[in-house]
């Protein structure tokens, strides 16, 4: 599954992906909500025709699948990310949802598994926040090459392009890139549901709607595979997770017996190494046989020479 070479053909389903989290990549942010919607290339190719005078909202594609979960982080939610996205360490334990965990990452592959191949993911500042983010938290469960297979690029860098493809540089402020800023350049008006990791969702593939084909050309030319990201933060809960085997299914991992998991609790004693390397620590037993033999001549050499003064005639 761990696929690094260039997709074989155009990209069959582009997923559109938003994460909400705890805060800020310097804070070692964990997930709260996820979004996927899944659109098949023809979707945006033919898009349906608008009602009423432009600029108009286009409506999203009768056809699409979408995933939308909370996720219970395991840490507390900076006062700003709660106050931006509504949830709260409080309110997800409320409601008893479950932590980021491999039945979560089984879920994520079923869900990729419906949809035609080659998959693509698409996120606003993807490669700053959601895929680093997201990596980090399958590593962190050892199935950092769960989603080997994938492919992903920053709609950010996407929009940019397609925008500035004929047209003319303007002069003045520097254009913002925020999703909410190229909604209403677009469309006139602010995105509904801002910071719900749905309500981005669909405002991204509002946006992406506006020239689906330029889009989907630029995406097929730079997509790059998911494991090229790297995560957002260092990893302790296991060690190795970059050398683990594909994770095609996440539960080969529950499904194995104690000796598939890593040591962490010190159950087991540590191996007794040397303090030194080299060839200073050689054992002390090989340096002992060659001196007791020389010790022993040194004695009888000497006991014989007494012998040979205290006898007279010689």
């Amino acid at each position: 599954m761990a696929s690094q070479a260039l997709p074989q053909g155009p990209m069959q389903t582009l997923i559109f992906l938003d994460l909400e989290a705890t805060g800020l990549p310097f804070s070692q942010p964990k997930i709260t909500e996820l979004c996927l919607l899944a659109v098949h290339r023809c979707a945006l190719e033919s898009p349906p025709s608008p009602q009423g005078p432009p600029p108009m909202v286009p409506p999203p594609p009768r056809v699409v699948d979408k995933l939308s979960l909370c996720v219970a982080p395991g840490k507390a939610c900076s006062p700003a990310a709660s106050e931006i996205t509504g949830l709260s360490t409080a309110v997800l334990a409320a409601h008893r949802r479950q932590h980021f965990n491999a039945d979560l990452v089984n879920l994520l592959r079923a869900f990729l598994q419906r949809q035609p191949q080659p998959w693509c993911l698409v996120a606003h500042n993807g490669d700053r926040y959601d895929f680093p983010l997201l990596q980090a938290e399958l590593a962190m469960l050892g199935l950092s090459r769960a989603l080997d297979d994938v492919f992903c690029v920053d709609s950010i860098a996407a929009l940019k392009a397609v925008e500035q493809t004929g047209s003319t540089p303007e002069h003045g402020p520097r254009r913002s890139y925020s999703l909410g800023s190229i909604y209403t350049r677009l469309y006139g008006q602010v995105p509904l549901d801002s910071h719900t990791a749905e309500g981005d969702v669909l405002a991204l593939l509002s946006i992406c709607q506006w020239r689906p084909r330029a889009l989907l050309q630029w995406v097929d030319a730079h997509a790059r595979p998911f494991s090229t990201v790297k995560p957002m933060y260092g990893v302790t809960a296991f060690t190795g997770t970059h050398s683990r085997p594909p994770a095609a299914t996440a539960t080969t991992l529950l499904a194995r017996g104690g000796d598939s998991i890593p040591n962490l609790g010190g159950s087991r004693r540590p191996k007794v190494l040397p303090t030194a390397k080299g060839p200073e620590a050689a054992p002390r037993e090989g340096l002992l046989a060659p001196l007791g033999l020389l010790a022993f001549l040194s004695v009888a050499i000497a006991t014989l020479y007494g012998l040979s003064l205290a006898t007279p005639g010689q």
